[in-house]
């Protein structure tokens, strides 16, 4: 009479499931944010090279139609095989080549480095956003100065001026 609870589950949770988005908005344009960062570092850290990391997060990205996925497709390659070509990097692809390069050359575990973009990467947009915000607030102050000094002039101090020059 009830029926199956797993189910009942299942249509009740349906329409609370998020639709991946196959368009990717503004938020997606800075290469890779840090949760992909921190994704490549948990996948490396669980036992999986660094250039397998790449690859498995790049084709994930790439299903869901994400640009970023190509970009780490790509650079899967260029760890591989760093004479095969050159990727145009951005800061934080440039970022986790650098640490994944240092890495390999070095013996240092690429997980802390990667971690470590991560990081980079957070602080960096969090330096952008601070940056529009303070844009932000000089943009909402000129609309008022420029509407309501005119009027604070032309019903506080004219009528007054006026007044003394008549009276």
């Amino acid at each position: 009479m009830r029926g199956d609870p797993a189910a009942r589950l299942g249509s009740a949770s349906q329409p609370y499931r998020r639709s991946a988005r196959t368009s990717p908005g503004p938020a997606s344009a800075t290469m890779p944010g840090p949760l992909v960062l921190d994704l490549i570092a948990a996948l490396v850290e669980s036992g999986a090279p660094p250039q397998a990391a790449l690859r498995g997060t790049g084709a994930g990205l790439t299903g869901l139609g994400d640009p970023r996925g190509e970009k780490l497709l790509a650079l899967a390659d260029l760890v591989t095989d760093p004479a095969s070509g050159d990727l145009k990097h951005d800061d934080a692809t440039a970022a986790l080549a650098e640490a994944l390069t240092l890495a390999a050359r070095s013996g240092l575990p690429p997980s802390a480095l990667v971690r470590r973009a991560a990081a980079e990467e957070r602080r960096r947009q969090a330096a952008a956003r601070a940056a529009a915000i303070h844009r932000l607030e000089v943009l909402l102050v000129i609309p008022g100065a420029v509407c309501l000094l005119p009027a604070f002039v032309l019903l506080g101090i004219v009528p007054l001026v006026i007044r003394l020059v008549a009276g």
